[in-house]
Formats: structure tokens, sequence, C-alpha cells
């Protein structure tokens, strides 16, 4: 529906039947996880969600009961997105494993996701403000955004505080929020979530964010297809030695490793791009600023632990998947983080 231009989608539990209730619940957030009830049946179900486009990031407010969320490897491929969702829990708690990293988030904390990667939660009874931005909006550099998934900060430390209550307002204000003030309320967003869950990084995980550093990454994303990109193109562009700049990028495993694995990154959100006609490999590793198909091979084998001809073979699977499962019109959420990835 639309209200002034402004997409939005509503569930009120206090119209449904419990068993309706989860239908339109479990489709509307289908893009984002498999969402199953905590406990068996659907006896004393309840979902409320109340969902805006605001067509440069998403945001909603949802009071449901706990539950168990899954994003996995399928469904990542699936939905084909890189967004950030950002949820604060205005009241209840998750205990949830973010690749691998455990964490629980408690009432007033704000978690942040990363919608390439897959994850698992297991939720309290809940009230939650959820912001779903692309990842391009978030101005922080490329290896801090990639160390966002599974971050949490805390709901009483200041900037959490101020997080917390911009969220708050924005939901409020969400159905206001058309044209010029949609913009706005993006890139003051984009400010805010930038500040937060950087500062939640560096105080839970010691992430290096200097300024140099920052420079010389921008550029190297920037420059990740050009074959010509090299240690030796670095030290030219930044004047640098190279000792210097060994130095500065060895707290992240050494300049040419971190090279390597921005590449490998980047050609996982490629592989549903090349095809699986003979040749997509090679198509792959030229198209990420490898030298060799070999060489790209071997790097993304010892890497991913898996040959790109079936990382490839997989990505087309899931796009079988999402035609298979329908993403029918009902789920309307999907539609929603399409049009975020073309604006993205």
């Amino acid at each position: 529906m639309t209200d002034n231009q402004i997409e939005y989608q509503l569930i009120r539990s206090s119209d449904l039947s419990h068993e309706e209730n989860y239908e339109r619940w479990r489709i509307g957030v289908s893009s984002l996880f498999d969402a199953v009830p905590a406990t068996d049946g659907l006896d004393g179900f309840r979902a409320d969600l109340s969902s805006y486009n605001l067509g440069h990031f998403l945001i909603g407010r949802s009071s449901a009961v706990a539950q168990r969320f899954h994003r996995s490897n399928e469904l990542v491929a699936a939905t084909g997105v890189d967004h950030l969702l950002i949820q604060l829990y205005v009241s209840g708690q998750c205990a949830y494993n973010a690749d691998g990293g455990l964490a629980k988030g408690a009432a007033g904390d704000i978690v942040c996701f990363d919608l390439s990667r897959p994850m698992r939660s297991h939720t309290t009874d809940m009230d939650i403000i959820s912001l779903i931005l692309p990842r391009a909006m978030i101005r922080l550099m490329p290896r801090v955004i990639d160390g966002l998934h599974g971050a949490r900060l805390d709901g009483t430390s200041t900037l959490g505080i101020l997080l917390g209550e911009h969220l708050m307002t924005m939901a409020k204000l969400a159905p206001q929020l058309a044209g010029p003030d949609g913009k706005l309320a993006a890139d003051v967003a984009s400010v805010l979530v930038s500040s937060g869950l950087s500062a939640a990084v560096a105080a839970e995980r010691g992430t290096l964010m200097d300024a140099n550093l920052q420079t010389i990454q921008v550029f190297i994303e920037r420059n990740l297809t050009n074959p010509a990109l090299s240690t030796e193109m670095i030290m030219r562009q930044f004047a640098l030695s190279r000792s210097a700049l060994y130095r500065l990028f060895e707290p992240l495993g050494g300049i040419a490793d971190y090279i390597r694995e921005r590449r490998l990154k980047l050609a996982l959100l490629k592989l549903a791009s090349v095809g699986t006609s003979r040749g997509s490999v090679a198509k792959l590793a030229y198209a990420t600023g490898f030298a060799s198909e070999n060489a790209f091979s071997r790097a993304f084998q010892q890497y991913f632990g898996l040959r790109p001809s079936e990382a490839i073979r997989n990505a087309r699977e899931g796009i079988r998947l999402k035609a298979d499962i329908g993403f029918q019109e009902s789920n309307w959420m999907q539609a929603w983080l399409d049009k975020l990835h073309a604006k993205a």
C-alpha cells in the first residue's frame, strides 16, 4: 500500500487468527529470515508489524512472541541483497550467532546483521525497531563494514542512547518522511549508524581506525577490478615506502593478503552474474582483478573451502530457489529490498 508516495505494510494480530497471523508474519520476514515460534504450535502466537519503504532505506517496528530466526546460506543466495539490518531492542533479549560469533543483546542494545552473510538468533518476547540500509550508505572503510556482522552497540553508552532515540523517532515519523525528508532522514541515520557501530566494533573487537589506512582502503576498494592494483601502485599513489605500507597493513594480515581477500569477497557477490557456461570461472577471475584463472581458483578454494565452479552452481541454485519458493507478490519485503539494491 502507499500513502503520500510511501509504501507501507501493516500486520495486526488482533485482526487475525493465530494461524493467519503467523502466515502473514512468516511471509513478511521471509526474505530476511526463516522464522519459527520458540514454542511448539501456534496457540498464543502474536506478531504485529508496521513497516515503511522510504526509498533510501526501510524502517519498521515489530512486536512479537519469542522466536528462532535463521538466515541460511541458501536464503542469502536467494535474496541477493547487500544491505545491513540494524535492530534496536526496545524490549526483550536475543542470543545470536553471526558467522560463528556468539553474542547476546539486551533491551536498549542495538545489533547489526550483514544480510549478505548467514546468521541465527533466538529471541524472547520482543519489541524491536529495524532499520535496513544499503551497504553503500554506511560511511566507514570497507574493512570495518565487513566487521559489523553481529556487532552490538551498548544501549547504555552515549552513542547507544543517541542512536536508539533517533531510531525511535524515525519509526514514529516514518509515515511523514516522503521525498526530500526521507533522503535527509537517511543521511542523518547513515552518520549516526556509522558512528555508533564503528564505536561498537572498536570497543568489542579493537578494529584499527587509522585515517591514513582508511584512505588507502577506499582506494583499494575502487580499484579491486583493476589487475594493475598492487603494492607498487599503492606506494606510488600515496608516496609511501614499502616498509611504511607493510607496517600500516600488518594488523590486517598484510597488504597482499588484504587485497586478495577483498577481491575474493567481491567474487562471492558476483557469483550469480557470470552464468554457468564454460569459461564462467575465468570470467569471474578477470572481473575481480585476478591475473589468471588458476591463481583465482587456488585462492578461492583455499579461502572459501570449495571450488569457484561449485560456488557458481550454488549461486545459480539460490536463484532457482528464489523462483521455487515464489517470493510471491505477497512477499512485499523482497520487492522493497530489490529496490534498495537498485538505488545503492
